[in-house]
């Protein structure tokens, strides 16, 4: 097999072509190789990016490509053999598409974004399979008379030679373009396309010593045919060499050209500060600049691939189309925010699709933090002025107002957004519109102004007109807009009017110190030094220096009434007034003129006055008021005189109804003892007389004596008076229960009790008063509750009420009694006692309370019983109300709590 394509013999070797080489060609050929190298690595440097990458990488293969195929025929035009060659055209032609491949493999790799060690040795390798394919299909191309066959040797250093030199020629250009020192890429091109042209010149003229052309007879007979290229060929070869070479140096001056234009874009992006990012049609990140890198903090691969929209954080990403200028945050690999400014814009083609679009981005942290401390100064400021208890008011140098806290609104009464760029003079009096004039000539022009030492105190207009006293402090604030003035007001009407009332107190008390009729006097460790004229008339001085001569005890008597000395007794009020600051008492003073003593009542405080400690005292005479409260001591007596004759008659009254109650049942239950007795003596006769018959058998004797005495009658009456005796005991048991329940001794003072049971324990004792003339009706409610009360003093006002509506009754008539829960408050209950007697007059309802008013006879009665039950009910938080109709009657009605909360 392999001796059809490798020589086998050293007899084959004798029976090839002798052959030659035209150098100029030669040289030619190796040149073209170079040229195309270079100019395909050249332009793809250059332009194969972004969007239009592959179609430059095409070019730039077809370039190198169509360089290598030219370089070939060249070389086999160049080659001259002792026959006729000439050249299959398919071939020929085909023989170009590995060369085209191979170059289009090896450029992508080189100019991938990443590129290693593996990927040069990968795109040498497939770059020489490539050179190496076109060519030896390129001599399989070859029509001549005999046989081609190969040394193994040389074909296999054709190989490794192409091999070899293209991955070095790769590598120089990819080392090249990495080096900082490098500024035109063009050197790394020249020399990486001079190591290729080298490589594809190497592998071609090694193949062709390798190829041996060998006759088809053995005899070596054929006849010498000078070898030339065919004129097809020939021309094939110059066009698609000066195709490549015109292609090759317009791509080449057009590639310098945008290089250089990208040169000075890349020069400026690297100069400015903001970070530029391109992006394709898709949002991916093609190009990128120093500044960008820096302010992301990443490198260029780790960036250029990326989706531009992973590099925003915003909060509004609706913006984020065609041009645009928003504030957003750049996401960092670290994880950190960094606020930026973006500006986008974006190249669109004729039908208005994006072609590729650009962003610079602006570093905006420290405008950020600049704003943000700006803020939070002028947070702080604001929340400053708002929490200061003055009222400001800042002006600017023109005397317009800049800025006003909340406190000057409430001052002035005007809103913020009303005194805002107002002139001060809106809220300044007339005589206060100097104060302006007077800061300017101060503050403004003057740039050593300092804060005004002074308070003023002026007035100032509120929104309504009214003028407020104020007191305000100037001060001026430097600012790069100028210079400003606060001003700091203090409202003092307050302070104002507690000036005039003191003035005015001064006034009072000046007045009343001299005017009062009670002693009023200073002293201190020394003696008095001060008094008002009345001390002087009340002890009997005659002038002030007089008075000042005395001492505290020379106006007392030796002792006080209690007995105790009054100078121990003087040291002691003393010391408790210093130690309390204040105290009263009363005294028995002495006047100096007569001597005659007299009871006071006095006041001591201590205070202190220009730094020294002394005593204030204030001295009235009370033996008038002593004269009153003996009177009144008196008047008490005469009341509870009357009120215990009061007493008296009620009691009095109630004994005779309850004697004239228990005089019945008493007498006919001593009436009954009495027959009681004779009975008794009977039947005891009755009885000796049957034991004295049973001995004698004389029962006639007995049964006549119990005709005499009656005896069957005695039997049946006896049995009656006992019966008729347990009836008025009975009765008279009822009557002193009732007069218990009245009365409630022994019972607690407040309890809860039944007042309609009270009611019948009065009506039963007062009974006596009404049932000659009275016929009593009851409307007693079924669901009265008991209420807390002194049930004692209820029957109390119930017995007075009762008999009085028996005494207005002359001579036949109704009283009666209702009680019922409150109709208007469920929490009380009502008991009305209505009698159909004389009435009251309208002249009298409202004085029936009164005590001692009375419209019975003298000495029937004292006038205290209404006012009595007046006083009780209102004792209970109770009312009692009268309604009366002269010749009518009478009601009165007492509404009682059900409870009592204080009791």
């Amino acid at each position: 097999m392999l001796d059809l394509f490798f020589l086998n013999s050293l007899t084959d070797m004798t029976l090839a072509y002798n052959r030659s080489y035209n150098i100029p060609m030669v040289i030619v050929s190796v040149l073209i190789a170079i040229f195309a190298s270079f100019c395909s690595l050249e332009m793809v440097d250059r332009l194969a990016r972004g969007d239009q990458r592959y179609l430059w990488l095409s070019i730039g293969a077809l370039i190198l490509g169509g360089g290598v195929w030219a370089m070939h025929f060249i070389g086999m035009l160049a080659f001259q053999l002792d026959c006729e060659v000439t050249y299959d055209p398919w071939i020929t032609g085909l023989s170009v598409l590995p060369g085209i491949f191979a170059a289009a493999v090896a450029l992508n790799i080189v100019t991938s974004k990443k590129v290693t060690s593996n990927k040069l040795l990968l795109s040498g390798i497939v770059m020489a399979s490539g050179i190496g394919l076109m060519h030896y299909s390129g001599m399989a191309a070859i029509r001549l008379d005999g046989i081609l066959r190969y040394n193994l040797n040389l074909f296999i250093l054709s190989l490794a030679a192409a091999v070899c030199l293209s991955v070095a020629a790769l590598s120089i250009k990819t080392f090249l373009s990495g080096l900082p020192g490098i500024t035109s890429p063009s050197v790394s091109s020249l020399i990486g396309g001079i190591v290729l042209g080298g490589a594809m010149s190497s592998m071609h003229y090694i193949a062709m010593e390798a190829a041996y052309f060998v006759h088809a007879q053995a005899n070596g007979d054929a006849r010498v045919i000078a070898a030339t290229s065919p004129n097809v060929l020939a021309i094939a070869v110059i066009c698609i060499a000066v195709l490549l070479i015109f292609s090759g140096l317009m791509f080449t001056y057009l590639g310098m050209k945008i290089a250089h234009v990208r040169t000075r874009i890349n020069a400026i992006l690297a100069s400015t500060s903001q970070g530029f990012v391109m992006m394709d049609r898709d949002g991916i990140i093609t190009e990128c600049n120093q500044a960008m890198l820096l302010l992301i903090g990443t490198d260029k691969q780790s960036l250029v691939g990326t989706f531009y929209r992973d590099l925003i954080s915003t909060d509004n990403s609706s913006v984020m189309q065609a041009n645009y200028r928003m504030e957003a945050r750049l996401n960092r690999p670290d994880g950190s925010l960094l606020p930026c400014l973006i500006d986008s814009n974006s190249i669109t083609d004729d039908s208005g699709k994006r072609i590729y679009s650009f962003a610079l981005f602006s570093d905006i942290s420290e405008r950020i933090a600049d704003e943000t401390e700006l803020r939070e100064s002028e947070t702080q400021f604001r929340a400053l002025l708002e929490s200061t208890p003055d009222p400001m008011v800042i002006l600017n140098s023109y005397g317009l107002i800049g800025v006003v806290n909340h406190q000057a609104e409430d001052l002035l009464g005007y809103s913020k957004n009303e005194l805002l760029g107002e002139p001060i003079d809106i809220l300044l009096t007339d005589e206060s519109h100097h104060i302006f004039a007077k800061l300017r000539e101060n503050y403004i022009g003057n740039a050593q102004a300092r804060p005004e030492g002074k308070q003023q105190e002026l007035r100032v207009k509120t929104k309504e007109g009214r003028e407020i006293p104020v007191e305000v402090s100037f001060s001026p604030i430097n600012t790069s807009k100028g210079l400003l003035i606060a001003a700091a007001l203090r409202d003092i009407s307050q302070r104002k009017m507690a000036e005039s009332a003191l003035a005015r107190s001064e006034i009072k008390f000046r007045t009343l110190y001299v005017s009062t009729s009670e002693a009023v006097m200073l002293w201190d460790e020394r003696g008095f030094f001060d008094c008002n004229d009345a001390t002087l008339a009340i002890f009997g001085c005659a002038t002030k220096e007089g008075f000042y001569t005395k001492q505290p005890s020379d106006f007392s008597p030796p002792q006080q009434p209690c007995g105790r000395n009054s100078s121990d007794c003087s040291k002691e009020v003393i010391a408790k007034a210093l130690e309390q600051g204040s105290h009263s008492f009363e005294w028995l003073h002495r006047r100096i003129d007569n001597g005659k003593d007299f009871p006071a009542e006095v006041v001591l405080s201590s205070m202190e006055l220009d730094g020294k400690l002394v005593l204030l005292g204030t001295v009235r005479d009370i033996t008038d008021r002593k004269q009153y409260e003996e009177k009144l001591l008196q008047l008490a007596e005469a009341k509870s005189q009357l009120l215990q004759s009061e007493k008296m008659a009620t009691i009095g009254q109630l004994a005779a109804g309850v004697a004239h109650e228990l005089n019945n049942p008493i007498a006919f239950v001593y009436s009954n003892l009495g027959t009681f007795e004779s009975y008794v003596k009977d039947i005891l006769e009755i009885t000796a007389a049957c034991q004295t018959g049973l001995h004698h058998d004389d029962l006639a004797s007995v049964i006549a004596l119990q005709a005499e005495k009656n005896f069957e009658y005695l039997k049946s009456d006896i049995f009656e008076l006992i019966t008729e005796s347990k009836d008025g005991i009975t009765r008279m048991r009822k009557i002193v229960e009732d007069l218990k329940n009245f009365s409630r001794v022994g019972e607690p003072d407040w309890q809860s009790a039944d007042l309609q049971k009270g009611l019948e324990s009065t009506l039963n004792i007062v009974w006596n008063e009404l049932k000659y003339k009275c016929v009593v009706i009851k409307n007693y409610s079924d669901d009265l509750p008991q209420i807390r009360c002194i049930a004692s003093q209820l029957n109390q006002v119930f017995m007075n009420l009762l008999v009085n509506a028996g005494h207005a009754i002359e001579k036949k008539g109704e009283i009666t009694i209702t009680t019922r829960v409150c109709p208007s408050d469920n929490t009380a209950i009502q008991v009305l006692i209505t009698d159909t007697g004389a009435g009251i007059p309208p002249e009298n309802l409202k004085r029936i309370f009164d005590p001692f008013f009375t419209t019975k006879p003298v000495g029937q009665g004292t006038g205290l019983g209404l006012s009595i039950t007046w006083g009780i009910i209102a004792k209970h938080h109770g009312t009692i109300e009268v309604n009366s109709t002269v010749g009518v009657g009478s009601t009165f009605t007492i509404t009682l709590p059900v409870d009592q909360y204080d009791a």
